[in-house]
């Protein structure tokens, strides 16, 4: 709070005590009292409101200043009104006790909307575990009657498990700090399955694995990682060209952590669209059968790196490849083995 404006708002104060000062300088003079006199009875007279201006703007000036800081300091600043202490002036009082219900309303809403949609993602996942049965019962009828229809029918059947799955990662993602343990493991282990999952693919487009250097150990949690490496896998099977494609996994270590590498000689992506690859619903304008994705895929493997404390990065060249790049950080314990 400048000293200006304050001054502005107590504008009326000020122009009524100087009124009342002119009068009863005219009254006392009229009175033919001396000068000196009237001085020193005006000096006394605006002591009192010189005084009550000068109080008035400290106490404000400190509380709205100490308001406006820790108003600064808040990730959510609806909880402002628990923080700060009630002043000792009736405006400041009436604008705390407004500041309270305000808070109250707002905590009761944010409380409903996150009862909502814990219900809403109890269901998706509820849902999700039921539709695994179908879907599992159909694929198994389907490879247990081979033939041309049956195998499109399976393979279109994995597809959808596929989405399934990425489904009930997205409405876990939201508190993946409630279902993750951290543990030593080898990425190996997390490169094989996620390679097993989908050796269907690989056989069926030809499509070349190369895997160097997984012996690496790291800290994370196996099954979101898992679904993460899955996700970037499933991206470079679709758009690395069948009978020549190559990927390979490898590992490079660092000075303090250590490099997965997934690389893949498919179509790349354009220099514009790289840094928004990882974009909540982006899907690029140059990749085949761009009118099937939905651009959740790597939106969630950027989210969940960032809440297991990895980075994850891509170096591409347009019709040439793409590589992805997910850097586990090692811990001082790690670093003396």
């Amino acid at each position: 709070m400048k000293i200006s404006e304050f001054l502005a708002d107590k504008l009326y104060v000020i122009l009524t005590t100087l009124f009342v000062s002119l009068l009863l300088s005219l009254f006392l003079y009229s009175l033919q009292i001396s000068a000196s006199v009237i001085i020193l009875l005006l000096v006394l007279y605006w002591i009192l409101p010189i005084s009550f201006l000068m109080v008035e703007y400290t106490r404000r000036r400190q509380y709205y200043q100490n308001l406006l800081d820790t108003m600064q300091t808040l990730d959510q600043k609806y909880l402002i009104a628990d923080i700060i202490r009630e002043p000792h002036f009736i405006d400041g009082q009436l604008l705390y006790a407004i500041l309270r219900e305000s808070g109250r309303s707002m905590q009761e809403n944010v409380k409903q909307y996150r009862l909502a949609e814990n219900e809403y993602r109890d269901y998706i996942e509820m849902w999700v575990h039921e539709i695994k049965t179908p879907l599992a019962a159909a694929k198994l009828i389907a490879d247990n009657n081979p033939s041309d229809v049956c195998d499109s029918i399976s393979e279109e059947i994995e597809h959808v498990q596929g989405f399934v799955e990425q489904a009930l990662f997205y409405a876990r993602s939201a508190n993946v700090e409630n279902d993750y343990i951290i543990k030593e493991i080898e990425l190996s282990l997390i490169v094989h399955n996620v390679i097993k999952k989908h050796s269907n693919d690989f056989i069926y487009k030809k499509i070349r694995i190369e895997l160097e250097g997984l012996e690496e150990v790291v800290y994370t949690d196996q099954k979101w990682i898992e679904f993460i490496l899955d996700q970037i896998v499933t991206n470079a099977l679709t758009y690395t060209p069948p009978q020549s494609g190559v990927i390979r996994i490898y590992t490079r270590r660092r000075e303090n952590s250590v490099q997965l590498f997934i690389a893949d000689n498919g179509v790349g992506i354009d220099p514009k669209d790289i840094r928004r690859i990882f974009q909540k619903g982006f899907t690029g304008s140059n990749r085949p059968h761009n009118e099937q994705a939905t651009g959740i895929g790597l939106y969630l493997c950027r989210n969940l790196c960032h809440k297991l404390y990895l980075d994850i990065d891509v170096e591409s060249r347009l019709h040439k490849g793409t590589t992805m790049i997910i850097t586990f950080p090692l811990s001082n314990l790690m670093l003396l083995k």
